[in-house]
């Protein structure tokens, strides 16, 4: 069985409430949600991610079919380096690699 992975700070899990939401308003829609977030808060952010390099300005995961972009400020017009793709299951969220092809959590 897959171990299931926390934020430090919680911000997984209230992004997996979000994105539930969204799916629940519009089920047969398609959800994105961008934010552009200052640098502190970028980084907070960009920390809870191992696979994203710290020099990146934009990333973005998919969680449960949402796509969340996030964005450094003022830097809204470059390409988007897509990261890990946390899997909601049983209420939490699993992380799994999309960069390297290969989950990074063991089953």
């Amino acid at each position: 069985m897959a171990e299931n992975q926390k934020s430090i700070d919680g911000i997984i899990e209230k992004l997996a409430l979000i994105t539930d939401a969204t799916q629940e308003l519009f089920p047969t829609g398609k959800s994105v949600l961008i934010f552009e977030l200052e640098y502190n808060e970028f980084k907070k952010i960009q920390k809870n991610f191992r696979e994203v390099d710290s020099n990146y300005k934009q990333f973005k995961i998919d969680i449960s079919g949402v796509e969340i972009i996030f964005i450094l400020e003022g830097e809204v017009n470059k390409p988007i380096v897509m990261t890990e793709e946390p899997k909601k299951k049983n209420n939490w969220v699993r992380l799994s690699s999309l960069v390297s092809g290969k989950s990074p959590v063991k089953d």
